[in-house]
């Protein structure tokens, strides 16, 4: 009876996977619903029928996983989808949210590729077939480690074996470099940490909405880029080169959706500089 005690105890304490479902048909929802109840491992903590709300509460939830209908009126799965990766930049809560797309519609299936869903399945649907969906997201998202999660948790520990563990925060970081079959983890352009992962599992152990991919071999901290060429971009001190324009979506969106025009200017040197220049001009006539 201990033993069963301190199991549940445990399972207690372990992360559940965060379920949203958004569907404009009700009875849908409540299936979704009963699914994931069943499920091991998972929680519904968002559903709704109003596409609308869904798109507002997205701003501030934290979801792994979302059931998301495409055909719904005024605002339909596409336009979430579209605006979806905006939102996770705005919202580190859905990161690495997972997409299973349900639809009546069969020629959809196509965009799904562009829009790189976890998985898509036509309505009406049975049971195997959610069972099928849920596995695929789960995996995805248990590849990326609890550091994903967990808000709470944005820090690695590192050392050699049967030494001490040594903190490493992803704010110290800033950018990921490959190295063989190692990544080295710089903290500025003298420090780095090299570990026994390779490049794209410490991609994938980073939360996706403060690092991104710049270069086959490179990912850099967002938080930490202070300006960008066509073929570099540049960190404090630090100028690492850029891969070929939209090859890295994810970082050109990104710096496409924060840009504005204009100058650098210091208050006073524009004027300063005409008259000096007209001052010549004078003194040369």
């Amino acid at each position: 009876m201990d033993t069963i005690k301190k199991i549940l105890k445990q399972e207690g304490r372990l992360h559940k996977i965060r379920v949203g479902i958004v569907d404009d048909d009700p009875h849908v929802v409540d299936d979704l619903k009963r699914y994931v109840d069943l499920t091991d491992g998972v929680e519904c903590v968002y559903a709704t029928s109003n596409p609308k709300e869904a798109l507002v509460a997205l701003r501030r939830l934290k979801l792994d996983i979302l059931f998301l209908d495409i055909e719904m009126p005024i605002v339909g799965g596409l336009d979430i989808l579209g605006q979806l990766e905006s939102l996770k930049r705005g919202n580190a809560g859905i990161a690495n949210l997972q997409v299973i797309v349900c639809s009546t519609n069969r020629e959809v299936g196509d965009k799904m590729f562009h829009y790189e869903v976890t998985d898509y399945f036509l309505k009406p649907f049975e049971q195997e077939r959610y069972y099928k969906a849920i596995d695929r997201a789960k995996k995805n998202i248990q590849q990326y480690g609890l550091n994903n999660l967990n808000d709470e948790n944005k820090c690695f520990f590192y050392g050699e074996r049967g030494s001490v563990k040594k903190r490493l925060n992803y704010d110290e970081i800033r950018y990921i470099e490959a190295k063989n079959n190692q990544t080295r983890m710089w903290m500025d352009n003298k420090t780095f940490i090299e570990v026994n992962e390779s490049f794209g599992n410490m991609l994938a152990l980073l939360p996706k909405a403060s690092f991104a991919q710049i270069h086959r071999s490179v990912a850099v901290s967002l938080k930490h880029v202070v300006g960008v060429t066509a073929h570099h971009v540049l960190l404090p001190e630090i100028e690492i080169n850029r891969g070929e324009k939209g090859k890295y979506k994810y970082f050109d969106e990104w710096i496409e959706q924060n840009s504005i025009s204009g100058k650098f200017q210091i208050h006073g040197i524009a004027r300063d500089q005409k008259v000096a220049k007209d001052k010549n001009k004078k003194n040369t006539m």
